[in-house]
C-alpha cells in the first residue's frame, strides 16, 4: 500500500481499487487552523523559553500558603541559576503580597500581577522575554 492507493473495504475483505493523486504537503502554519497567535507562541517558546510561576493563596484571609515556585524550560538552566530563581521568587512574592494587601482576591487579577512581576524581573536581569505562565491556585 502506498500514499494515494484507494482501498475498498467490504464483507469480502480489503481490495486495492485505484489511485488518487497524493504527495507530500509542507505545513508551515499558513495552511490549516494554526492561527497567528499559535505561531507567535511557538516562536517565543522556541527562542526564549517558558517560565511557569506557581503560587497558592487563601483568598479569604489574603495569605500566601505556598510558593511562589518557578519552573523554567529553555530560559535558564535551573541548577546553574539557583540564585537567579530565588531572586525571581522573591520579586514575585513581593508583588503577590502587595496585591493581596490591596484587596486583590480573584485569581485572574493575581495572575496578572504575577505575570507582570515575573516578566519585569526576567527582562531586566536577563534581557530575554520568555513566555510567562502564572498559575494561581486558591484555597
Amino acid at each position: 500500500c502506498e500514499d494515494g492507493d484507494v482501498l475498498e473495504l467490504s464483507d469480502d475483505g480489503l481490495v486495492a481499487s485505484g489511485r488518487v493523486p497524493a504527495g507530500m504537503l509542507y505545513v508551515d502554519g499558513i495552511v490549516g487552523d494554526v492561527g497567528q497567535g499559535v505561531l507567535r507562541d511557538r516562536r517565543v517558546l522556541a527562542e526564549e523559553g517558558v517560565v511557569v510561576v506557581i503560587v497558592t493563596v487563601d483568598t479569604s484571609t489574603g495569605k500566601v500558603l505556598t510558593g511562589p515556585e518557578i519552573i523554567t524550560r529553555g530560559w535558564v538552566y535551573a541548577p546553574e541559576a539557583e540564585d537567579l530563581l530565588d531572586e525571581a521568587c522573591d520579586a514575585v512574592a513581593v508583588a503577590v503580597e502587595k496585591a493581596l494587601a490591596e484587596g486583590v482576591r480573584d485569581p485572574e487579577g493575581l495572575e496578572k500581577d504575577v505575570r507582570r512581576a515575573a516578566g519585569k524581573f526576567v527582562s531586566e536581569r536577563t534581557k530575554r522575554r520568555p513566555m510567562i505562565v502564572p498559575v494561581v491556585m486558591e484555597v
